[in-house]
Order: C-alpha cells, then sequence, then structure tokens
C-alpha cells in the first residue's frame, strides 16, 4: 500500500530514481534534472512511495506550489518522479500510487498538473490543457529586425550572483500572472530540467535572464526591462552562442507585449499545451483565470450553466466585462465529464472551436490562459 514516506527515507528514493529513470549505475539524474527539489532540500516527505522487505519498489512526488494569478492565490500540487522498479511492476503499484495522490491533492489544493502520456494519465483526470506560444528565430529574422543596429550591445553569463538573482526575481514578479518563487532560490528553478541559468546585460548592468536549454538551442523562459529590445537581444544571443536559430518556448497569452514583439520578428509560432491538468475547484480556477483573461481583453457577454458530472454545477455570468463564476442549482445549459469541462474551458481544441454544441456567448471567452511555466514543471 502507498504511504508517505519519512525524511529518513530520502538518499533511498534518490537511488531509487536515478535507477528508475537514468539507469544502473546513475548516481545523480534527479539532482540535475531537478535540483530545487534534490539537491536544495530534503523533499522526502513530499513522496508516496511503495515498499516491499527489500526496499522501495515505487514512488511519486506531489510537490505542493502556489500560483499568484491578479491576485489570487492558487495552491497547486505537481505530480513527478513517478516510477516503479522493474522487478515490481505489473503489481498495480502505480496505480496505487496516482488514486492515493489524487485522493490526497484533493483534500489539499485547487489544481494538479503533470507531464507524460496522455491515455495513461487521463484515467485518473488529467488531460492536456493550458496553452503557450512557441517561436522560433534565426540569423535572418536578426538581420532584417535588428537593420545595421550594433551588434554586441548584450551580453550573456551563467548566473549566480545574489544580486543578479534578486534582480531576476524582481523581473519575472511584474508578470499578472506567475507560480510563485523564492527569491534566494530563483536561479536554482531557472536550472530545472538540466537548463542553464543565464544574466543578460546591457553596459555591464543586468538587463534580463533567462533560463536555456544545455545546448543553448532553446529558451525556457526570458524576461528583459524592455520587452522592445527583444529582437536585439535574441541577434546577440545568436551571435554569442554561435547559433543559426534559437527556439522561444512557452509564452503565455497574458504575455501581451512579448506576443507582439515575437510574432513581428520570428519565423514560425506554434501552439501547445503546457501540462495534463487536473482541476478539483473548477469555480476557483474558472474565476482567476476568467479575471486573468479580462486583464487584456474585453470578455463577451454571457449566461451559462455548466454541468460538471461528479464535481458541481458552475455559473458563468458576464456583462460589461464584469463577471462572476459561481457554484449555482440553476437549469443547465451544457452537461460534461470533468476532462470534457477542462478541455473546454482551457483546452487547446477552444483555440478553434471544436465544441458545436456550446453556446456561442461562452465558446467566444475560449479558452482561458492556464499555464504553468517550464522552470516550475516537476
Amino acid at each position: 500500500m502507498a504511504e508517505w514516506a519519512k525524511k529518513e527515507d530520502f538518499e533511498e528514493i534518490l537511488e531509487k530514481a536515478d535507477i528508475i529513470f537514468g539507469g544502473e549505475g546513475n548516481t545523480d539524474y534527479f539532482q540535475l534534472y531537478h535540483p530545487k527539489l534534490y539537491s536544495v532540500r530534503n523533499s522526502a516527505e513530499e513522496h508516496l512511495i511503495v515498499r516491499e522487505a527489500d526496499g522501495i519498489k515505487g514512488m511519486l512526488g506531489v510537490f505542493p506550489a502556489q500560483m499568484d494569478v491578479c491576485g489570487r492565490k492558487i495552491q497547486v500540487d505537481g505530480f513527478g518522479t513517478m516510477g516503479v522498479m522493474k522487478d515490481a511492476r505489473g503489481k498495480g503499484y502505480m496505480k496505487d500510487l496516482m488514486n492515493t495522490a489524487v485522493s490526497a491533492s484533493k483534500s489539499r489544493a485547487d489544481i494538479a498538473f503533470l507531464g507524460g502520456r496522455r491515455q495513461r494519465y487521463e484515467y485518473f483526470g488529467f488531460t492536456p490543457s493550458g496553452m503557450a506560444a512557441y517561436f522560433s528565430f534565426n540569423k535572418d529574422n536578426a538581420k532584417h529586425a535588428v537593420g545595421s543596429a550594433d551588434y554586441g550591445i548584450y551580453s550573456f553569463e551563467v548566473a549566480c550572483d545574489s544580486k543578479d538573482e534578486k534582480f531576476a526575481a524582481k523581473l519575472y514578479n511584474r508578470r499578472s500572472a506567475k507560480v510563485v518563487r523564492a527569491d534566494d532560490n530563483f536561479f536554482t528553478m531557472l536550472k530545472t530540467c538540466r537548463s542553464t541559468a543565464l544574466i543578460i546585460k546591457k553596459g555591464g548592468k543586468a538587463f534580463g535572464y533567462a533560463s536555456v536549454s544545455g545546448d543553448y538551442r532553446t529558451i525556457n523562459e526570458i524576461e528583459v526591462e524592455n520587452t522592445a529590445e527583444l529582437p536585439a537581444v535574441l541577434a546577440d544571443y545568436l551571435n554569442c552562442f554561435e547559433l543559426r536559430g534559437v527556439a522561444i518556448a512557452a509564452i503565455f497569452n497574458f504575455e501581451r507585449e512579448k506576443l507582439k514583439v515575437l510574432d513581428g520578428v520570428c519565423e514560425n509560432m506554434s501552439l501547445h499545451c503546457c501540462e495534463s491538468f487536473l482541476i478539483h475547484d473548477y469555480v476557483k480556477i474558472t474565476e482567476a483565470f476568467l479575471a486573468l483573461k479580462a486583464s487584456y481583453t474585453k470578455l463577451y457577454p454571457c449566461n451559462a450553466v455548466i454541468d460538471i458530472k461528479g464535481y458541481c454545477k458552475m455559473a458563468i455570468d458576464i456583462a460589461d466585462n464584469d463577471f462572476k463564476v459561481y457554484a449555482t442549482d440553476k437549469s443547465v445549459d451544457i452537461s460534461l465529464t470533468p476532462i470534457e469541462a477542462t478541455r473546454l474551458l482551457f483546452g487547446g481544441g477552444a483555440c478553434f472551436g471544436l465544441s458545436d454544441d456550446i453556446p456561442m456567448a461562452l465558446k467566444a471567452n475560449l479558452p482561458l490562459p492556464l499555464f504553468y511555466s517550464r522552470p516550475d514543471f516537476v
């Protein structure tokens, strides 16, 4: 049976996790992949484990976090480090771990997320949703975006200075919606998934930061003091790391200035789901992300009641860009399973209006801008 681990289980959790994901003889897979969880603190008590006589055979991390969305605090659980030792597979351990984790999460969080195969985790209520834009920027884009301007204005250094860390955290916290991060652990967050944390400097002074992949070919997150200078920053980035092109990942719908600037100069743009989400409190999550959408665009007048089977009946009332979201006993306009509701409200299909039986007034407000930042993945 699944049970919560104790602090003294930390070393064995790390040992078994490294073997499950990295292979026999691997001793630092998760320390490098998720330093925020396994290098700077003992996270043992955030793991469910299954034991046999000779030790831990399966595990699942349930890592708490908080989002700030237009001042609204949202409690989040990230499911990660999920695995079972080869000699214990086929015994139902992962199903037991997931069921126990979902039950625990429902009692303490508003929403949960994970990464992994869609069909496997939809059995537990998770489904891909939350949209992000991905851009590609190359040398030709740089030439025409920057024109005859001088290159070499911006420099890029591996981040390590505590003053730079405070500066980067301050830039990040300008966002109207974000995953809450500790200022004194900010650079560690940026190293998630073997990424490198960079400080961007202009004239020798800190101007921005970035989290980039180990080969420097993908920018996972970037913030600069003046978004209008982002094309010139990217042009210098290509020169600095001798690249022909770079991918800029996970720009969210509420980041309007970034979207406009990048859309104006980049070669391509595509939309991706952020992660698979399981919503526990549909009213709270819908209200928060409706508020976020209202902060950057006009909402369409709407009165709709959605029956989310097994969860609640939820009313969405919108008039003059004011809105209310609340549980109700009013007559229902739409009846959906939880997965269908998540996909309708926050999924990629809503971008294309794929739900034919949804009232047009509601459909016009969807999808809502649910997101989760890459450095905060688990």
